[in-house]
């Protein structure tokens, strides 16, 4: 696999290559990130076809400290990160899952119930939820009196 490598000469990179679901393609490299999103659906049209801009990012393959880790290059790095690209680089392409809300949570309930009600769902709710966790034990304790 090869890994990010400064380029040895001050010509610009004419080709780079875009990685995903272990197909590659050769692109030339873009000027921005939303060039970068448009080559990336441009060269994987079956698989990105209709995935939201906000859910595709990038990363490169580096070496760091005698290990091999992957670093996600943001859309303000972009054009920076191209001039120090060696030619045919690999850059990874990832779609993010899309982030769906739903409606109101399970515990929630419509008009009707005592405020009393309401407030013991909302505390049963917080009890067994991950965020309970987050609640510092007296102030749980002082809202569960």
């Amino acid at each position: 696999m090869r890994t990010s490598a400064k380029r040895q000469s001050s010509s610009p990179t004419d080709v780079i290559t875009y990685r995903f679901n272990n197909k590659m393609m050769y692109v030339p490299p873009a000027e921005n990130f939303d060039q970068a999103v448009t080559f990336a659906r441009s060269a994987f049209e079956s698989d990105l076809t209709g995935i939201d801009k906000s859910q595709i990012s990038f990363s490169l393959n580096v070496l760091a400290n005698g290990k091999q880790s992957s670093v996600g290059i943001s859309s303000v790095a972009w054009s920076r990160m191209m001039s120090h690209l060696a030619r045919y680089e690999i850059i990874d392409i990832h779609v993010q899952p899309e982030i769906k809300v739903s409606g109101p949570p399970p515990s929630y309930q419509p008009c009707g119930s005592t405020e009393d009600d309401e407030k013991q769902q909302h505390l049963s709710s917080h009890s067994s939820s991950a965020f309970h966790s987050f609640i510092p034990k007296r102030l749980f304790q002082r809202l569960s009196a």
